[in-house]
């Protein structure tokens, strides 16, 4: 099976598109994709799982780019990201809602690139954690090529300049979750966000759960029915 940018693709092949290495589970039909970034310390793996519980029919392609930037977390062990992150800021919870992380741009745009190159008409970004920002700051840049967003542990970050992007996605749909004991990224911030997509006009699902910075099978079950129901 060829994608449309050309690459020959099998499940779980690792396959460079664009400039990113990318995790790839193909579907059946090539005009509807799904994009899903991994968060902090993360890579491309660990979201890859999530593919056949949420497409068991196999319709749909999936998506999972690694990040560009190699980060420590543990002796000898280091896995990816797509901005930094210091350990103070895990340690007290982040809030980026008024700063714009050091290299976002640069993410946003290999992101983009990789969308860019698969073609493909129909396209839900999403992410956990960082890669959940990183997802909506590449929605809110081409709001032309994205139809929608799953944002699973996310926050608000640089609102001056979302805010002012946000109105561009009216009417898009999207599926946010949380949970309200999240030490990393506290629940105050995924609520920010999602305040900010609802006030800009997005008609949006939020999913708070009594648990921590995870995604528990409630999450996944109604991922599941918001990606049937966009890309259906």
């Amino acid at each position: 099976m060829t994608s449309r940018s050309g690459h020959f693709i099998l499940a779980g092949m690792r396959e460079k598109i664009g400039k990113l290495e990318c995790l790839i589970r193909p579907g059946e039909d090539e005009d509807r994709s799904v994009v899903l970034l991994h968060g902090f310390g993360a890579d491309a793996s660990d979201l890859f799982s999530l593919a056949d519980f949420l497409d068991p029919e196999q319709e749909w392609n999936f998506y999972f780019p690694e990040g560009p930037i190699e980060v420590p977390i543990g002796p000898m062990m280091s896995g990816r990201a797509w901005f930094p992150i210091t350990l103070r800021q895990l340690d007290e919870g982040i809030d980026f809602s008024n700063v714009r992380p050091i290299g976002m741009d640069a993410s946003s745009e290999l992101v983009y690139d990789m969308i860019f190159h698969l073609n493909c008409p129909k396209v839900v970004i999403g992410g956990f954690s960082q890669g959940a920002m990183l997802a909506t700051e590449v929605a809110l840049n081409n709001p032309q090529d994205i139809s929608g967003l799953v944002l699973l542990s996310g926050a608000l970050i640089d609102q001056d300049n979302w805010k002012k992007k946000a109105p561009d996605l009216k009417g898009m749909r999207f599926i946010q979750s949380h949970g309200q004991s999240d030490s990393v990224i506290p629940a105050s911030a995924g609520q920010k966000l999602y305040d900010m997509l609802k006030g800009a006009g997005l008609e949006g699902q939020f999913i708070s759960f009594g648990g921590g910075h995870e995604i528990p099978l409630p999450v996944l079950l109604k991922t599941k029915e918001y990606l049937r129901s966009v890309l259906a």
